[in-house]
């Protein structure tokens, strides 16, 4: 199996496992009605704190150019960083700094208990 595979895998597991209105937030750029919130939390801080990497998923963010998903969790509570690459020491780009999002019930959306 190859790290490629073993990712894919994985990435496919923590969908299934957040259940299938997760998977269209984790493909989303986390819009304002996103189920994903912003977090001042670090990646560091997570993985002191006892979270665990489930994901890695190498992309493009955007106009930003390309970037590493990382997923990571604990218990019932999930984040997803998003850690820019930096470009050449040639480019002189800005690179937007690293920053952490965290797994939230949609927007307007009721659980089942609400619903009673």
């Amino acid at each position: 199996m190859t790290f490629r595979t073993a990712t894919l895998a994985v990435a496919t597991a923590f969908i299934v496992l957040l259940g299938g209105a997760a998977a269209s937030a984790v493909q989303a750029q986390t819009p304002s009605d996103s189920q994903w919130r912003t977090s001042a939390t670090t990646l560091s801080t997570l993985l002191q704190n006892g979270y665990k990497i489930v994901a890695v998923v190498n992309g493009t963010q955007g106009s930003t150019g390309p970037a590493d998903t990382i997923f990571v969790q604990r218990d019932q509570s999930a984040f997803k960083c998003i850690d820019p690459q930096q470009p050449d020491a040639k480019a002189r780009a800005a690179v937007a700094p690293p920053a952490c999002f965290e797994l939230v019930p949609p927007s307007g959306a009721t659980g089942a208990s609400e619903s009673k």
